[in-house]
């Protein structure tokens, strides 16, 4: 592991959305939180990890992360009202040695170490680098009474995510600015940027989604459910496609050789067309899901 980088990791909301605890409910068999601090450790980069957690839930959060405990340091410490002084919180106690700091959204629990390496050698060049994805759908402003005032130009927009990682000191002495300026912020970046220090963004490969609403609940069950929590998702993609191709190519010959054998025009070489045209069309679907899997995951190993 880097002796050089700590992670906080943030987990001191109170999950109102969700409209129950998400961090230490089971998500696939283990706590949400549980599959996020494991996956941190995957990475061998963080050489600590800074659990921001609300004030007074120690005791019931001491025997969800106790079994992770061999795997590395974590260090619980109390959170604020806001995003931003529980981030604070947790960058006073990292390491005096720490270079680096990530932070990182407790309920964000498929970060992968390709996610955090790029940000990690983005930040090297900038102090400060965000992982996020160039905005795909149209983006409209609103008046309060719901009109629409602009569409605006999403050509340079991104959306961001976590992790973010920044030279330890530069986080520290961006947020004392906020500090006194008395700024709002509930991005980290935002609080360097605010503070005059450029700040790179990395294109985010994968799944990486924060788990918010009942809806990303579900999608994070059946992705888990796809092998996602456990193995690489492009891999087990590929073993299930692998799979339909082996139980296609045998459907396929037999609904061919089947409608060569029966007569023209009788209802059951009809049955037989049917089956061999659906035959068919299932391969080029498997085909186009095929190429769309090589693009979201280049890397056969993820």
């Amino acid at each position: 592991m880097s002796e050089s980088l700590s992670a906080v990791v943030v987990a001191a909301g109170r999950s109102q959305r969700m409209g129950f605890d998400k961090l230490l409910t089971p998500l696939g068999g283990r706590p949400l939180l549980v599959h996020t601090l494991d996956r941190l450790f995957q990475t061998q980069v963080p050489a600590e990890i800074v659990l921001v957690i609300r004030p007074g839930s120690e005791a019931e959060m001491e025997p969800v992360i106790a079994p992770l405990r061999e795997k590395g340091a974590i260090r619980l410490v109390p959170g604020g009202a806001q995003r931003q002084d529980s981030v604070q919180a947790g960058l006073r106690a990292v390491a005096d040695s720490s270079e680096y700091v990530l932070v990182h959204d407790a309920a964000r629990p498929f970060i992968t170490k390709e996610i955090v390496d790029a940000v990690l050698d983005a930040a090297k060049l900038s102090g400060a680098a965000v992982c996020g994805a160039p905005c795909s759908d149209s983006l409209k402003e609103a008046g309060e009474d719901g009109l629409v005032l602009q569409t605006i130009d999403r050509s340079r927009l991104w959306t961001v995510q976590t992790p973010q990682i920044f030279r330890t000191a530069l986080l520290y002495e961006a947020y004392e600015i906020a500090r006194q300026t008395g700024g709002l912020f509930t991005d980290d970046t935002a609080v360097v940027e605010a503070a005059g220090h450029p700040v790179r963004i990395v294109l985010c490969h994968g799944i990486n989604f924060k788990v918010t609403t009942p809806a990303d609940w579900r999608l994070a069950e059946a992705y888990i459910q796809l092998g996602g929590g456990d193995a690489a998702p492009g891999q087990a993609l590929r073993k299930h496609l692998h799979d339909l191709n082996n139980h296609l190519t045998p459907l396929l010959g037999y609904s061919y050789l089947l409608n060569n054998e029966l007569q023209d025009e009788s209802r059951a070489k009809k049955f037989a067309s049917s089956i061999q045209i659906a035959s068919e069309r299932c391969q080029t679907t498997a085909a186009a899901i095929h190429k769309l899997v090589r693009e979201l995951f280049p890397n056969k190993g993820g």
